[in-house]
């Protein structure tokens, strides 16, 4: 393969985390079915294969031209590595632009990289906010926005956000959410009964889809708090938990009983929406996941004090609850709700990748 040091490209486009991916694979493929080069680079921050590899193949996406190898160090190691071996290939003699979508280490480390070697940056899936600096997601999010040079927002109140922080308009689009397109691709074959193999998990009856990896949910109090609410439901319910591998981690080594749920490995990203399709009910505290279950139609409950993602509480199918001792009660209240089709949220529609294609080609 020829260095690519030596080759130049139209744009760069970086990922290192599973929601990356899942946002990247619309935009990489309609770049390049338009002919364009895009040097197309994987930190590692997800190292996992059932968080990256499989992933990968469910989606289509092609082998990146360059996967940093960058796994598990601590916060700061990990994006100080990050920032240190992308300079090696992004530079303005080769790119002049990259994309970073999200809001991961991998994505603060791009954005600082782009800025000190005068690239452009465009972020995919700007402007979200949940008000808690506490949460690395929000820093890393503010971050990014404030040294971006193109802020593709995915929702009307994410480009209030901006606009409220003094960020200039021009710099502002709102093209839509970017899952939603690849969520609408693969939306046959995510609802398939052909693919849906419930006896696989050991499931025999109705049942949740629970998923954790924020660290403030990792600690003994808030999971013995979620685990002992959601085991009530046990006698008349599954629960399956894709356990995220900071989740298996913690529970490994704090030797929490977990012996009533279906603990299995994350899965690829069909047949985990697959499964969250078929469930009764979601508890998560994952962000894309509140934005999936809503075009879904899901019932979720999130696990957080709050969203980033209003959309989905305000026309969708999302409550958020916090972590404590009311999460029985909001269980009951969720499986005796009966659910009205979500209202249309605009720009959810499958093209978002086509507006920023048409916008960075007007450039």
């Amino acid at each position: 393969m020829v260095k690519v040091t030596e080759k130049k490209f139209d744009t760069a486009m970086l990922v290192g985390a599973r929601p990356n991916f899942v946002k990247v694979a619309p935009l990489l493929n309609k770049f390049e079915e338009n002919n364009l080069n895009v040097l197309f680079i994987h930190t590692g921050q997800h190292w996992d294969k059932n968080m990256s590899e499989d992933i990968f193949r469910d989606l289509g996406l092609r082998e990146p031209d360059v996967n940093l190898n960058i796994q598990n160090n601590s916060m700061n190691e990990q994006l100080g590595n990050m920032v240190f071996e992308l300079d090696k290939y992004l530079n303005y003699k080769n790119v002049k632009s990259l994309f970073v979508f999200g809001d991961v280490t991998s994505t603060l480390a791009g954005a600082i990289t782009a800025k000190n070697n005068s690239i452009k940056c465009f972020h995919v899936e700007a402007g979200l906010r949940s008000g808690n600096l506490d949460m690395p997601e929000e820093r890393n999010r503010m971050m990014v926005d404030t040294i971006s040079d193109k802020l593709y927002t995915p929702s009307n109140d994410a480009f209030d956000n901006l606009i409220t922080e003094n960020i200039s308009i021009e710099k502002i689009k709102n093209v839509g959410n970017i899952m939603i397109d690849t969520l609408i691709k693969n939306y046959e074959e995510i609802v398939s009964i052909e693919n849906f193999k419930p006896s696989e998990f050991s499931i025999e009856r109705d049942y949740f889809v629970l998923t954790l990896h924020r660290p403030t949910n990792l600690s003994d109090q808030n999971l013995e708090i979620i685990f002992s609410g959601i085991s009530e439901f046990t006698n008349n319910y599954d629960v399956l938990i894709p356990a995220h591998p900071r989740l298996k981690d913690y529970v490994s080594k704090n030797k929490i009983d977990t012996s009533k749920f279906r603990v299995i490995e994350p899965q690829p990203y069909i047949r985990f929406l697959g499964l969250v399709y078929n469930s009764e009910l979601c508890l998560t505290d994952s962000g894309g996941l509140q934005e999936e279950t809503t075009f879904l139609n899901k019932k979720c409950l999130t696990l957080r004090e709050e969203t980033e993602r209003p959309i989905t509480v305000e026309k969708g199918t999302n409550k958020v609850i916090g972590v404590n001792k009311n999460i029985i009660s909001e269980v009951n209240d969720a499986l005796n709700t009966k659910l009205v089709s979500r209202e249309e949220i605009e720009l959810w529609d499958g093209n978002t990748s086509d507006r920023i294609f048409e916008d960075f080609n007007e450039r």
